[in-house]
């Protein structure tokens, strides 16, 4: 049986570096052997019955506080009444590919689409968006599903991949070929997927790939090398995508609590 198309897109770098889930199993946790004293590291389990935000914000000059303040008064409408459940922040250190380099990034976990929604409509909520606005020079918004039940560990200061890309149409097989080719590569230099993302609304940015990606890798230097390595396949990659986003950041826990 092949692989699920977006399950094969779980990253891009290789697009960056990542694995089926049907060739091997994603960097995760058996959940019991979590440790309570380890404050620095979490332990989540993503679920295909709900979505995930993945969200990318470009601060204005000067308005950073003016964003914290926003986040203060709009975090408790969505938990309290949407049930949102921030997972983690991101901060962005390199871009291998693209322009997405936020000055902020997060992941968020809402019970389903239609709990986003009904948020972003919600008149307490819109009240507050010119706020949010104001500080921002860009700011985007996607949700995302994920295909299986998958329990994953984070710790403060990984380094992360979110990678997504644009399948020209009917280049899927050539993308494939060389996705089976790179694979390889990409884990012997220490790469571990964390899930793929099937993209299901773009709220804001017109963000909208083929499919998406995060991904664990020890250090940027591991991605480096890979990226050396792997230099001679690129241009078959390339030549199947119409567009590729590749972002490099450190995990922050503290940016979100489960």
């Amino acid at each position: 049986m092949k692989t699920p198309f977006f399950v094969l897109l779980a990253s891009v770098g290789l697009a960056c570096g990542s694995t089926p889930q049907t060739s091997a199993e994603p960097r995760s946790v058996d959940p019991s052997t979590e440790s309570p004293t380890m404050p620095n590291t979490r332990t989540l389990t993503l679920r295909p019955d709900h979505v995930y935000e993945v969200t990318g914000i470009w601060i204005r000059d000067g308005q950073a506080q003016a964003m914290s303040d926003y986040f203060g008064r709009v975090f408790p409408i969505a938990a309290a009444d949407y049930g949102v459940r921030p997972l983690f922040g991101l901060e962005p250190i390199h871009v291998y590919r693209g322009d997405f380099h936020p000055n902020m990034m997060f992941v968020n976990e809402w019970p389903s689409l239609d709990a986003f929604q009904g948020f972003v409509s919600d008149a307490r909520a819109v009240a507050l968006f010119p706020e949010r606005d104001a500080a921002a020079e860009r700011l985007v918004v996607t949700h995302y599903e994920v295909p299986q039940e998958t329990t994953i560990e984070l710790s403060e200061g990984d380094v992360i991949e979110f990678g997504a890309m644009w399948i020209k149409p009917g280049h899927e097989q050539d993308f494939r070929a060389y996705y089976e080719t790179v694979v390889p590569l990409a884990r012997r230099h220490g790469m571990q997927p964390l899930t793929p993302l099937r993209p299901v609304f773009s709220y804001r940015g017109e963000f909208e790939p083929t499919g998406a990606g995060l991904n664990w890798w020890g250090t940027l230097d591991a991605f480096q090398a890979f990226a050396r390595e792997a230099e001679p396949h690129f241009p078959t990659r390339d030549a199947a995508l119409s567009r590729l986003e590749v972002t490099h950041a450190r995990v922050r826990l503290n940016e979100g609590e489960t």
